[in-house]
């Protein structure tokens, strides 16, 4: 099994954040947000040195606790200075990006980093559509039509010309041509059963995110038996899970740790007050919905609806454990871990990073 290094940036200040969605840009201080980009680019190093194969980046949008807006440029970053690990960009949001734009940054990066791109489609979330004004009840549409047309940008060889539902364009030709042929490992991050077949479908990877192993078996139980309707087996690597994580020396630590965040209102999860299917629901019902206490980029990272609180919580003895039954129960063969909680400093999670690669990630290589 492998490991993922989440590349969230988050702003090393925020601790001092609203509990809300977005963040006030009055909270940024240049120097700062300098050196919040360099400590996270280190972290990312480290992990690499520790024995971690993957570095992933997302994107969010008016959000400084994962403050990767425009995470190819981050990925470019960080690419020049890992030299191993693969650069896993489970973004863009496709519902908010012009698809060719997309399959252009991707190739390119691609084309940087010598064929260790992966590729990751997502929906997002509703609080990240109002971003660039996008009809939420479009985005299931346009993320489906974005992967077909990015997929066959990648792979025509000649110029064509694109008519769907909601992209038209005279000419399509895409520069550079992808290293990997006929396209980057490609994955597609979801929970819905349409996006979830369209995968399976396609020969496409499935990527599920801070859900609870139950709820996550249901997704790859469908996804499995998808898959060999279609005539083919999906590899360990093309299934992924995306947690939280906060590891300590022990469980009484942790646990102490955990504790402390729910008595001071920190804890993650806890800013949730609906499920993405309510407010779904409610915008298409035409409904105000007040987006700033609900989705992504508030005080719980990107964890959207499932159980408040983190995945994994512990010492390594309870965290590899937790992290296997994802492997045994749903197929899951990469772990990509979000660290930055935002009670933590730099250091903090450099500690977290050391001790992982010392007494997680060895036992979890040999699964």
């Amino acid at each position: 099994m492998k490991a993922s290094y989440l590349g969230s940036m988050g702003y090393a200040h925020r601790r001092d954040f609203p509990l809300t969605w977005p963040t006030p840009p009055s909270y940024n201080d240049p120097a700062v947000s300098v050196q919040s980009y360099q400590d996270g680019m280190e972290e990312c190093e480290f992990a690499e040195e520790m024995g971690f194969e993957w570095v992933s980046f997302s994107e969010h949008h008016y959000s400084g606790r994962i403050a990767t807006g425009t995470p190819a440029v981050m990925a470019a970053a960080v690419a020049e200075r890992c030299k191993k690990v693969k650069i896993a960009m489970l973004g863009p949001l496709l519902p908010l990006n012009n698809p060719v734009r997309a399959a252009e940054e991707l190739t390119l990066l691609d084309n940087i980093t010598n064929g260790r791109l992966v590729m990751g489609f997502l929906r997002g979330t509703p609080n990240e559509d109002q971003v660039y004004g996008v009809n939420p009840a479009e985005g299931r549409g346009r993320m489906l039509e974005g992967m077909d047309l990015i997929l066959k940008a990648m792979t025509e060889p000649q110029p064509f010309a694109w008519e769907g539902r909601y992209y038209q364009f005279r000419t399509v030709a895409v520069w550079p041509r992808p290293v990997q042929r006929p396209y980057p490992a490609a994955l597609v991050a979801t929970r819905s059963d349409d996006t979830v077949q369209y995968a399976a479908k396609r020969g496409l990877g499935l990527g599920v995110s801070f859900l609870p192993l139950d709820q996550t078996a249901q997704i790859t139980d469908k996804y499995r038996q998808w898959c060999d309707d279609a005539g083919w087996t999906p590899q360990p690597e093309q299934m992924v899970f995306r947690g939280s994580i906060y590891l300590a020396e022990t469980d009484q630590q942790a646990q102490d740790w955990f504790d402390r965040q729910v008595n001071q209102g920190r804890a993650p999860g806890m800013a949730l007050r609906s499920s993405v299917s309510q407010v779904i629901q409610a915008t298409r019902d035409g409904q105000e919905v007040d987006y700033r206490n609900v989705f992504a980029g508030s005080a719980s990272g990107d964890i959207v609806g499932g159980a408040p609180g983190l995945t994994f919580v512990g010492g390594p003895d309870k965290v590899f454990k937790e992290i296997k039954a994802y492997r045994d129960r749903c197929g899951m063969g990469v772990v990509d871990l979000f660290f930055q909680q935002p009670t933590l400093t730099h250091g903090d999670i450099m500690a977290e990073l050391d001790l992982f690669g010392r007494e997680v990630l060895p036992r979890l290589k040999e699964l």
